[in-house]
């Protein structure tokens, strides 16, 4: 009986303590963060990270804070970041998004900071609760009629951003230890 006991409190320590390793949109708000596996120094993932930075400033990326070799606040943009059929029309907004990224040997976390989204050929810009989606959902927990792509656009955008950046490290990685 007391192994049993013992079993069920290191399993519920350890579902506890799991770091989650992509974003999940919930009505409770989107993944606070995630932690990467990286095998290599936090100065050389922070380098890299800097260049992945630099190669899409075309995209609007730029790093408005850091931390040498332990964190940085990226900014960037999405072009049709969330888009929805409105009498026969598709309207699509343009998602700014704000990331910080913490750097510590053999990992890094991703951290989704912030985000806003402006209608195309608008003015408005309607800052995002990243801690609250209450205002997608109806009284019985499912989704608002016509909100079906919110989850997905926000889990995409900020996991491809987790995942373009790992993609571009690696290569450049591979590249610089040909």
């Amino acid at each position: 009986m007391k192994l049993k006991v013992l079993l069920l409190m290191a399993f519920v320590t350890a579902s506890t303590f799991a770091q989650e390793t992509e974003f999940k949109f919930s009505k409770d708000g989107l993944t606070d963060f995630i932690v990467v596996t990286y095998e290599g120094s936090a100065k050389d993932t922070y380098n890299r990270a800097l260049a992945w930075v630099k190669e899409n400033s075309k995209k609007g990326y730029k790093v408005t804070s850091s931390v040498e070799n332990e964190k940085m606040t990226i900014e960037g943009g999405k072009e049709n970041f969330l888009c929805s059929k409105a009498g026969g029309t598709n309207v699509c907004t343009y998602g700014t998004f704000t990331i910080e990224i913490g750097f510590k040997d053999g990992k890094y976390k991703f951290e989704a900071v912030g985000l806003s989204e402006k209608p195309n050929n608008s003015t408005t810009t309607t800052v995002r609760n990243l801690n609250d989606f209450s205002e997608y959902y109806d009284k019985d927990g499912s989704l608002k009629k016509y909100k079906d792509d919110v989850p997905a656009a926000y889990e995409s955008l900020f996991n491809g951003l987790s995942k373009d950046l790992l993609t571009f490290m690696d290569k450049k990685k591979k590249a610089e230890n040909w």
